[in-house]
């Protein structure tokens, strides 16, 4: 009985809702140079449109920082600032470039969220990505 029960609760915690959907990837960085735009575009309906305010300008910016850490400033927290300039909330994945290390910025309407990215053993350079989710 136990047993079933264990089996029961694993299943259901693994069961986890995600986003069905995502704008296309935007990139930026800091101390070295963003990746290039790919010059052959996706298919179309392969991402959600980017959410535009009433003037046709993108919602959502990110801009990168880094800074020292106080105790050992030999470590580097890298820092996104995520600012939504709609008023609706929107979800934004931020991820380094090609990979699957990513945070997620609940933002509601008009709000500018800071968050660590990552952190860095000297590095004070690192390129980033981001989608809008839906």
């Amino acid at each position: 009985m136990a047993l079933g029960t264990l089996v029961l609760a694993s299943g259901a915690q693994a069961q986890v809702v995600g986003y069905g959907r995502s704008s296309a990837p935007m990139y930026g960085g800091t101390g070295v140079s963003p990746t290039p735009a790919n010059p052959f575009p996706p298919m179309k309906g392969t991402y959600a449109p980017s959410h535009k305010s009433a003037d046709g300008t993108a919602c959502i910016s990110v801009h990168p920082s880094t800074r020292p850490q106080i105790i050992n400033p030999k470590i580097i927290d890298q820092i996104v600032t995520v600012n939504n300039t709609c008023g609706q909330s929107i979800n934004v994945q931020v991820c380094y470039v090609g990979s699957s290390d990513c945070i997620t910025v609940a933002l509601s309407g008009y709000q500018k969220l800071q968050r660590i990215l990552g952190i860095s053993a000297g590095s004070t350079s690192f390129r980033y990505e981001y989608r809008e989710l839906y």
